[in-house]
């Protein structure tokens, strides 16, 4: 009696990788989340029958969140190189960006808590509407740096121990599309709680 041999069936490659896939519905879930708080602000804002903000406090002064602004926006490019660089299998500049764009999160952060510092001299999370949104919005943005530059340190690690290649890079990725949207995010907020508080 001769026994045939069946081949499992081949499965097709999907053009994206599931971890792709749920990095892009944790991006929307977190978008949806900053829209929601923003749409909380405006709302609040447009029912305030007087000045705002509100009780003669004024709004944040612009120098260090426009450079907080450039900052981050500057750090978006080596965290574009990096995962193209891996693409092209050049894990040395790979690393390189991981770290540029590390650093210039960082100084973002660390200009944030200055201004912080600064801020809570004449405003307060318990002073007013404006004071309650803009620690809220601002704090959860800078959690989400926060969450960044840890997923950049951990994907530094693995370069470092040669993790990553041409054909297998996806950690980079993922982390390079995190970091894009918490720039896209801080936008919103800058010309929200900064500028339109201005107007």
């Amino acid at each position: 009696m001769t026994t045939t041999t069946v081949e499992p069936p081949v499965l097709r490659r999907a053009p994206r990788a599931p971890g792709w896939w749920g990095m892009l519905l944790l991006i929307a879930t977190e978008a949806a989340l900053f829209a929601l708080l923003l749409v909380s602000y405006f709302d609040v804002r447009f029912q305030e029958p007087g000045a705002w903000p509100p009780d003669g406090v004024e709004p944040p002064k612009l120098l260090r969140p426009v450079i907080m602004t450039i900052l981050l926006m500057a750090s978006s490019v080596p965290a574009y190189l990096a995962e193209t660089s891996i693409r092209r299998g050049n894990a040395r500049r790979m690393l390189f960006c991981l770290a540029a764009t590390m650093l210039l999160g960082t100084t973002f952060l660390a200009l944030q808590v200055w201004e912080y510092i600064d801020n809570l001299k004449v405003l307060t999370p318990h002073t007013d509407a404006y004071g309650s949104l803009f620690y809220t919005i601002t704090g959860l943005h800078g959690c989400h740096v926060m969450v960044g530059l840890l997923l950049l340190s951990w994907a530094l690690l693995w370069g470092w121990r040669g993790r990553y290649s041409a054909e297998s890079h996806l950690p980079v990725q993922n982390v390079s599309l995190y970091w894009h949207f918490v720039h896209v995010v801080w936008l919103f907020v800058f010309l929200s709680l900064y500028l339109s508080a201005r107007v």
